[in-house]
Parts: structure tokens; C-alpha cells; sequence
């Protein structure tokens, strides 16, 4: 990881009022988005670092809260792009769920800073709130289907 700078946790107004515009966080009350706020860390991230190997072990999910990154795969020494994400769209989602290594690689395409939460933490808030549940379920199979057409063009 080329982390740059990390810097205390975030929960100012904007990110608030970020969180609450994601769809994920949407339907959580703003208490509950201070107080899983306060668990994050903001991450800085200079254009073309590398932010998550694929392979690396997993422990955490991270929310692009401003630039873009790529994700991708490097299979028979060729890159394979799968997607770009900017700000509100996060990575690093499976490893909520499974203790298996990182499936992907993740660089920084811009600047980006990022805000990262450990699966323990992030796992607790998804008890509270299933709505943030659900939609994490929908991205999930939103992305599947764009890896599926992204390996059948090759």
C-alpha cells in the first residue's frame, strides 16, 4: 500500500452530508453515520499508487471520497481493467464478508483520498442497518455482472 498521509478520523458536516447522499448510507440516521465516522480513518493516496494488491490479505473497506481509482486484474501477465470509481463508490467490500485475500487490484487514476474502516467495525454497523445491508447486496451483484461482461470481451 503507498499510503501517502492518514490523518485523524473523519466525521466533519461534509462528510455527513456525503455519507448521506450515497445509497448505501441513505437510509442510515446521521447519529449512526457520526458514530461509524468516527471509526475511519482518511487516507491520501497519490495518482498512480497502488492501493490494495490483489492477493494481500483483507481486513478492511475503504470509500473514495474524492478523486478516482481503477480496479483491476492481471491474468497471464495481461492487465484486465474491470472498473473505475470516484467519489461515494467504495472497494475492498468482500472482505467484510470472507477472510479470503484481496481479488483485485486497486490504484489511484487522480489524487484520492480516501476513508477506511476495519471489517469488525463496518460489520457492526451492518447489523444495525440493514438497509445498508440490502444495498451493499445490490452493488455486489451490479459488479458481478459488469466482471462477467468485462471476461467475456476477452
Amino acid at each position: 500500500m503507498d499510503s501517502a498521509t492518514v490523518t485523524p478520523p473523519a466525521g466533519d458536516q461534509d462528510d455527513v452530508a456525503f455519507f448521506g447522499s450515497i445509497g448505501l448510507f441513505r437510509e442510515v440516521p446521521a447519529d449512526q453515520l457520526v458514530t461509524m465516522m468516527g471509526l475511519m480513518k482518511r487516507e491520501h493516496f497519490a495518482a498512480g499508487s497502488i492501493i490494495l494488491k490483489e492477493g494481500d490479505a483483507t481486513n478492511d473497506l475503504l470509500i473514495v471520497r474524492a478523486g478516482e481509482v481503477e480496479v483491476f486484474v492481471i491474468k497471464k501477465d495481461e492487465r484486465l481493467h474491470i472498473t473505475n470509481l470516484g467519489p461515494g463508490s467504495y472497494f475492498g467490500e468482500m472482505s467484510v464478508f470472507d477472510d479470503y485475500p484481496r481479488s483485485a487490484n486497486v490504484s489511484a487514476t487522480t489524487d484520492v483520498v480516501a476513508l477506511r474502516i476495519d471489517r469488525d467495525a463496518f460489520r457492526a454497523f451492518l447489523r444495525g442497518n440493514p438497509a445498508a445491508l440490502y444495498q451493499m447486496c445490490a452493488v455486489f451483484s451490479h459488479r458481478l455482472r459488469n466482471t462477467n461482461s468485462a471476461l467475456a470481451r476477452h
